[in-house]
C-alpha cells in the first residue's frame, strides 16, 4: 500500500502523519522493553508492520523522483525533516533495548540449559543383558534453539 496523494502538499503531510504515527509506536515499543514487558508490543505488531511497510515504500518512491515532495510547503518539508529525524532516534532507542532484551533472554536460555545439563545423570552405556543401564528417569531430551 501507497500513500494516495492529490499533490506534492497533500504527499508531505501524510508522509508526516505517518511518521509520527510510526514514531509514536517505536516510542511504546520501547518503553515496554525497557519495563520487560515485550510480549504487551504483540497488541500493535501488526500495525507497527504495516506502517513501516508503508513508509519504506514511501521513502523508496522519494528517493527516486524527489519531485514528488519537490514543491510541498516549506513549513511542511521542515516539520517532515524533524520528524524524520525524531523517527530515526526512536529507531535506534529501540534498536539497543531489543539487544537488550534479546541479550537477557538469551543468558537465561543459557543459563536453564547449563542447569538442566548439569542436573543429569551420567549415562552408564548399556547392561549385561543388553538394556539401559542408566537409572529411570535418568535419560532426558532437551533442544535449544540459538535464535531467541
Amino acid at each position: 500500500m501507497a500513500l494516495a496523494a492529490e499533490n506534492p502538499n497533500d504527499r508531505a503531510e501524510q508522509l508526516l502523519v505517518l511518521s509520527q504515527k510510526l514514531t509514536a509506536l517505536l516510542e511504546r515499543e520501547t518503553s515496554l522493553f525497557v519495563a520487560r514487558t515485550p510480549q504487551k508490543a504483540a497488541s500493535f505488531a501488526e500495525e507497527k508492520a504495516r506502517l513501516a511497510q508503508v513508509y519504506r515504500k514511501e521513502t523508496m518512491r522519494i528517493a527516486k523522483n524527489p519531485d514528488l515532495i519537490a514543491t510541498a510547503n516549506a513549513k511542511i518539508k521542515s516539520e517532515l525533516r524533524a520528524a524524520t529525524v525524531s523517527f530515526n532516534k526512536a529507531l535506534e532507542e529501540n534498536y539497543k533495548a531489543n539487544a537488550t532484551i534479546r541479550t537477557i533472554t538469551e543468558g537465561m536460555v543459557k543459563s536453564v540449559a547449563k542447569e538442566v545439563a548439569g542436573n543429569r545423570v551420567a549415562k552408564s552405556g548399556y547392561g549385561a543383558d543388553g538394556g539401559n543401564a542408566s537409572p529411570a528417569g535418568a535419560m532426558s531430551a532437551i533442544t535449544l534453539n540459538q535464535v531467541v
